[in-house]
């Protein structure tokens, strides 16, 4: 299976899907979810490289 499909069935999985519905109703989640958004679109707007200290690449337990 092409990396294409493989990245395609874990959006689609089912459980996967369960389980982001059920964060996205957790009021801190969703908070750290969007400040997370809001620093990488910051970061890109004032052009710093990727890989700071904000990065969530580097943190582990994410996504």
């Amino acid at each position: 299976m092409t990396a294409h499909l493989e990245k395609r069935k874990r959006v689609t999985d089912p459980a996967r899907v369960a389980e982001l519905k059920q964060k996205i109703n957790n009021e801190d989640y969703l908070h750290g979810a969007i400040s997370r958004i809001a620093q990488v679109l910051s970061d890109g707007i004032l052009g710093i490289p990727q890989g700071g200290e904000h990065d969530e690449r580097k943190w582990e337990g994410t996504l």
